[in-house]
């Protein structure tokens, strides 16, 4: 049998189990420790017999979500100190990482899309900004740094969104498209999970480096979400507008889904971050005070014995979220953790949503030794509990452990 579905049949007898996760969310020992099982559960998944650092996942694949599990794992090694995951991990990036080093290895030709290529990139920019250890260097460049350092990975990424963007520029007057590629179906679709991980991209790297360049396109980004009607006035993160036969994203896609905004979130907080103090900080704080708002009244209170609980509002409650979309919340805890500690004004309302939700979160987690959890954190275990709903578990869990992570570096400081 192999560690799947070993995990999976496990599923079956989990909602007959009386006991759940131990959590005391005021005892960082104890967050730990729960993290520490949630994490073991979402790496039973990972496949080891695979060299390409993937996890395994029912088809459709979904490269991106190896790159987030990897994403949170990397949270959880930093927030932690628990490297149990560390050069598994590191294979793992190298691996994809691809001969541009850029996060489009040739592997998944065919796979790739531009919001999968950012969830891989996302975890060179959380390397660079917490000083993890480098990948081995492959080659230097002139001036003695190397060529696949995690600031290299990370900028040849944002220049590739930008040489795309460019060549996308002559429908909505911008915006990169979900597909980079012509052949694929959602070559015509601008969505926000692109465009929004593009301007986090951008502004991490603003905010790392100090260099305007990165600043100016972050801004550029947003005026454009903003203009063409992704964010709206009301800061409602929509999934995106169709750019074919002339249509020039006028349509849009109203469907609201958690990682949407998270995007824009955490990249609007490092705008702030990076601001000087004046009417440009106030106005991203203002942009990041309202994305929070309209966060909480879209994405928490399935019940209203439950107001602060994070719940996938488009799927959840008829249980009909995929695997992919499952997932999701692991986006918005890691984001609202990290946006509480470079935004002060909304770190309280922030740690009392990601307080309750995991509470709600490790009351679910009554699968194999209470290390699998379920996907509705204002139930018990629900029967359903997949790579997705283990990542947005853990993510929600270590988040409350983000204020005592080391602090998030700038250029200067490495």
């Amino acid at each position: 049998m192999t560690k799947t579905s070993w995990l999976l049949s496990s599923l079956t007898a989990a909602a007959s189990l009386a006991t759940a996760l131990d959590l005391n969310t005021s005892d960082e020992t104890s967050i730990k420790q729960a993290a520490s099982e949630i994490a073991k559960g979402l790496y039973l998944y990972h496949n080891e017999s695979a060299t390409t650092g993937d996890f395994n996942q029912p088809q459709p694949w979904f490269w991106w979500l190896s790159g987030n599990g990897w994403n949170g794992l990397l949270d959880y090694t930093v927030y932690t100190n628990d490297t149990t995951y560390q050069a598994d991990l590191l294979a793992a990036l190298a691996e994809n990482i691809g001969e541009n080093r850029d996060f489009v290895p040739a592997a998944q030709y065919g796979w790739e899309a531009n919001d999968d290529q950012a969830y891989w990139v996302y975890n060179a920019l959380t390397a660079l900004e917490y000083n993890f250890e480098p990948l081995p260097c492959d080659e230097t460049a002139a001036d003695g740094t190397c060529l696949n350092s995690w600031l290299a990975v990370s900028t040849n990424a944002f220049n590739l969104f930008v040489s795309r963007w460019e060549a996308d520029a002559g429908t909505c007057n911008g915006g990169l498209k979900w597909q980079y590629r012509t052949s694929e179906s959602g070559y015509y679709y601008k969505n926000s999970v692109t465009n929004g991980g593009f301007f986090q991209t951008a502004a991490r790297l603003g905010r790392y480096t100090g260099n305007q360049t990165f600043a100016d396109w972050a801004t550029k980004i947003w005026d454009w979400s903003t203009g063409v009607g992704l964010v709206s006035s009301a800061f409602n993160v929509y999934d995106g507008a169709g750019d074919n036969d002339g249509a020039n994203c006028t349509g849009i896609n109203q469907d609201q889904w958690s990682y949407n905004i998270a995007s824009y979130l955490h990249g609007a907080a490092h705008m702030y971050a990076l601001s000087e103090q004046g009417e440009t900080k106030d106005l991203w704080e203002s942009r990041v005070q309202a994305l929070v708002s309209t966060a909480k009244s879209t994405f928490f209170g399935p019940t209203t014995d439950a107001p602060d609980i994070m719940y996938e509002q488009k799927c959840e409650l008829t249980r009909s979220c995929g695997t992919d979309q499952t997932s999701f919340k692991s986006s918005l805890s890691r984001w609202l953790g990290k946006t509480a500690v470079l935004v002060p004004s909304v770190s309280d309302t922030i740690m009392e949503l990601l307080t309750a939700s995991a509470e709600g979160a490790a009351a679910s987690c009554t699968g194999y030794d209470n290390s699998t959890c379920g996907s509705q954190w204002y139930t018990s275990f629900n029967d359903q509990s997949d790579f997705g709903v283990e990542l947005s578990a853990l993510e929600v869990v270590q988040s409350l452990l983000v204020k005592n992570a080391p602090s998030l570096a700038v250029a200067s400081s490495t």
